[in-house]
This record gives C-alpha cells, sequence and structure tokens, in this order.
C-alpha cells in the first residue's frame, strides 16, 4: 500500500487551477500495531484563497495486517470554520464511531476488511488489474461500510509530469446502483506499471468537472523531464 512522497498535485476546475494537495504514506505503529499512515493536504490557490480560503488535512490509519482502517479525521478548515470528520474502528468491540462535526454516532462493524476514502483510492490503485476486470472494495462512511465494485477500463494516454504516458482507467462505484444512473462520478487514472503511480483524480458533478493531477515529487524544483520517475 505505500505511497512513500509526498507527491504534489494541482486541482484544476473548468481547467483552471484554484488548489494544490500534497499525499504521502509510511508505515508507523497504531495503537501497538504496524498500520500505514496516509496523509493528505490541501490549500486554495492564491487567487482563490482571496474568494473562499480553504484549508484541509485527512489523516488515515490502515492497519497493515488486515488493510481494514483503525482511524481516520478529516479537518476542513473553510473560511475560518473548523469542520471534522473522523471514522475510529474498535475491532474487538465490532463498532465504528462515526463523528461528523461534533455528533457521535456509534454503528455496527462486522470486522470484514473496510477503508475510508483516502484509504480506499490508495488501495484501489493497487488491486487494479488488466483493462476489462473489475474488483471489489468496502468503503466505510458515517453510516457504516457498504459494498463498491471498480471497473478497469482501457489505456488512455496523457502528458504528464513525466512525458507522455498511458495510464490506466480505474471507475468505482456502489454494487447496488448502475453507472448510468449517477449523475456524478470519479475516476482515477495509473500508471499501468510496478510503481501504480496515481497521475490522476476526476471528479464529474452536475456543476462541472473537478481535476486532480500529479506534479511530480513535493519540493522538487527540478525543471520537468520525461526520464523524471516517482521514487
Amino acid at each position: 500500500m505505500p505511497l512513500d512522497g509526498p507527491y504534489a498535485y494541482k486541482v484544476e476546475f473548468l481547467g483552471v487551477t484554484c488548489g494544490h494537495v500534497t499525499l504521502e504514506s509510511r508505515l508507523e505503529n497504531f495503537a501497538g500495531r504496524p498500520a500505514y499512515h496516509i496523509i493528505m493536504t490541501g490549500r486554495n490557490s492564491k487567487f482563490f484563497n482571496k474568494i473562499y480560503r480553504v484549508d484541509g488535512r485527512i489523516d488515515s490509519w490502515v492497519d497493515a495486517e488486515t488493510m481494514t482502517t483503525l482511524e481516520y479525521e478529516s479537518v476542513i478548515v473553510e473560511k475560518g470554520e473548523r469542520k471534522v470528520r473522523r471514522y475510529r474502528v474498535d475491532t474487538e468491540a465490532k463498532v465504528v464511531k462515526a463523528e461528523k462535526h461534533g455528533n457521535v454516532t456509534t454503528l455496527p462493524f462486522d470486522g470484514e476488511r473496510s477503508l475510508d476514502p483516502l484509504a480506499f483510492v490508495v488501495r484501489a490503485r493497487v488491486l487494479a488489474g488488466a483493462p476489462g476486470t473489475t474488483f471489489g472494495l468496502r468503503l466505510l462512511t458515517d453510516k457504516g461500510p457498504f459494498e463498491s465494485i471498480s471497473q478497469v477500463g482501457k489505456l488512455k494516454r496523457f502528458e504528464t509530469f513525466e512525458g507522455d504516458r498511458e495510464l490506466l482507467r480505474i471507475q468505482p462505484m456502489p454494487v447496488d446502483r448502475e453507472l448510468s444512473s449517477r449523475k456524478e462520478k470519479f475516476v482515477m487514472w495509473v500508471d499501468p506499471g510496478p510503481r501504480r503511480t496515481l497521475h490522476r483524480l476526476e471528479f464529474y458533478m452536475s456543476f462541472g468537472s473537478l481535476v486532480v493531477k500529479l506534479t511530480g515529487p513535493e519540493g522538487d524544483e527540478r525543471p520537468v523531464h520525461p526520464t523524471v520517475g516517482v521514487h
């Protein structure tokens, strides 16, 4: 699962850069067990900060053995207002405590592998097989876990920070709803090679499209060159 990093991404809305994201992961000790700690931070571009300031950080801890989320925390600061969302999984008591804006709900948890939204993205890129295949993952939400299925599509060529590359298309969706019935969809594009580098995230919504593009290792100021890789 590790991405290492940190890696830098730019966020575009209708073709205009509106923000920046960093993504990294590492192996840590969490409550006495080895766990992957995945961290995503986000901020607006300077121009959009003048209009509507948003900053955020998401932390996810995933059990390295079972690949199940142990804890998830999303903290978004929007115009000075702090909005918090957490999931805490108690595998022994078989419950998950979901907190949203200070309200806590305790839900049953059957112990099956389930991943929060951030860990879901990181894990999905590794599980994707050849074009035309599918794979299942359970997504952990504030209403409990639900089953999803991801379709692996055809390769498509994109211009990336590493040069011109073919990327593999991955589209997750709930198992109980047809793709054609959904007005919103989410698509991932990853390098099909062994690194499975996450290059693009695309969000299609009723009011427009949001695209997150990998720009390279965070803090790497070297000129972009087709042979530069992600290590």
